[in-house]
């Protein structure tokens, strides 16, 4: 059986794997153990375990699901979609929010380490990188790349804003993070036009990003950034 890889030169497959299994999951590492070091009402060491247990496994489940092929094929929604995105979004918005754990975490959070964790969006580069070899269309590229770039370098000046807690401060996070969600829902939209495009043309379409490692994008960024802007609106509510 052939193995669903990527097209790309290996290099870029080496730096994206060694980037989006680490960055991502060390912001929300890293951000728990912040919240529950000054809290302290949560076993700390054992709640990373599992958190990192759970990315690994999940990680592992979509690399190899997407060596089969299974991913690679223009349907309408995408099966990366259907099968990663919208399941890992209800398993944050049904389960993982209701968890004793999280509720403790979510009332001791801070509005700007919600924000922080944002910053692993820069791995929107790799749309553009993609690009540059032919493997995706322009249009696509640039709606996931430079949407998700542009939210990532207003991290910082945000969390400035809200740090130094400015008269329209809370109106500033508000339009950023409404400038975030529209990014990714965009980047859905056409992803699934170019899909159904591609079907109906038997062109390109975003089939490199149902294969092995760019699979890894699809299956978590989405799901887990339209959770945190959730809980950024209602952190701004309380």
């Amino acid at each position: 059986m052939d193995l669903s890889i990527t097209e790309v030169p290996i290099w870029l497959s080496i730096l994206f794997i060694s980037c989006f299994i680490t960055i991502p999951v060390f912001l929300i590492v890293n951000t728990v153990k912040q919240v529950f070091k000054v809290n302290g009402s949560v076993k700390t060491s054992s709640l990373i375990k599992k958190i990192i247990f759970f990315y690994g496994l999940y990680f592992t489940s979509v690399g190899v699901i997407s060596l089969t092929g299974f991913f690679k094929v223009n349907t309408i929604p995408p099966r990366i979609v259907l099968f990663t995105t919208i399941p890992l979004l209800l398993f944050y918005l049904l389960y993982v929010q209701k968890t004793n754990w999280f509720k403790v975490l979510f009332e001791n959070i801070k509005l700007e380490q919600l924000i922080f964790i944002h910053l692993f969006r820069f791995v929107g580069v790799f749309f553009l990188l993609v690009y540059m070899y032919g493997a995706i269309p322009r249009q696509f590229a640039l709606t996931g790349g430079l949407g998700d770039i542009l939210t990532a370098i207003l991290v910082i000046p945000v969390i400035w804003v809200v740090k130094k807690n400015f008269k329209y401060s809370k109106i500033i996070v508000v339009i950023w993070n409404i400038i975030g969600i529209i990014d990714i829902f965009s980047v859905l939209a056409t992803a699934i036009i170019v899909t159904k495009i591609a079907a109906e043309s038997n062109g390109v379409g975003v089939q490199q990003f149902g294969t092995f490692p760019f699979s890894w994008i699809p299956a978590f960024a989405p799901a887990t950034i339209i959770f945190l802007h959730i809980l950024i609106f209602k952190k701004l509510s309380t």
